[in-house]
């Protein structure tokens, strides 16, 4: 795998005794968590001084955050990218996207929007599960882009930084439909 660059020696695959890679077994990182919690859980060293009080309670909020983190693939794939040095979050390292697929994302939000206005289930619908399709075809490039990442392909690094950049993207979509439908939800239930 290219050299991983960290700000600190422990990454959150180290803080879990993980490999830094992207896929990783779910059940296993929740069994280590587990573990690790248990070992460095606050009310466990309540009776230390309060410099160790203080060291245990940041490694577990680190331990936390690392759960968090390593259980999504999407905050996953940023992160492993944070770690080759290419921060996602900050929109001066996002790539030029192809402006057919910017016209696609447009054009989808009308939809979406209109479909909301006109509270149209059936539009919604389809429109979900169109974002569900992308999402899922976007995880395997993200499953292969990593795979050829760590088998140096000086390719992977850019076309993996683009596709959690599109991955974004379907993202807010779906946020915006679970949004629209637990509200719907919650209005169905006061009537």
């Amino acid at each position: 795998m290219a050299a991983v660059r960290a700000s600190s020696s422990k990454t959150y695959f180290s803080l879990l005794d993980l490999p830094a890679r992207f896929s990783v077994d779910l059940a296993d990182l929740e069994q280590r968590y587990r573990e690790k919690s248990r070992n460095w859980h606050p009310d466990r060293f309540s009776r230390a001084p309060a410099s160790e009080r203080a060291a245990v309670l940041q490694r577990a909020t680190e331990l936390n955050e690392a759960y968090r983190t390593l259980r999504s693939d999407s905050k996953r794939a940023a992160y492993l990218l944070k770690l080759h040095g290419i921060d996602v979050s900050d929109e001066r390292q996002k790539p030029a996207l192809d402006p057919a697929f910017l016209g696609e994302i447009l054009e989808l939000r009308e939809e979406l929007a209109d479909a909301r206005v006109e509270r149209d289930d059936a539009k919604l619908s389809s429109i979900k599960r169109r974002i569900e399709s992308e999402q899922q075809q976007l995880s395997e490039r993200l499953h292969a882009g990593f795979v050829r990442l760590e088998q140096e392909d000086p390719a992977a690094l850019s076309e993996l930084t683009e596709t959690v950049f599109v991955q974004r993207y379907y993202q807010r979509f779906a946020d915006d439909i679970a949004e629209y439908e637990e509200a719907q939800a919650g209005h169905r239930a006061v009537l």
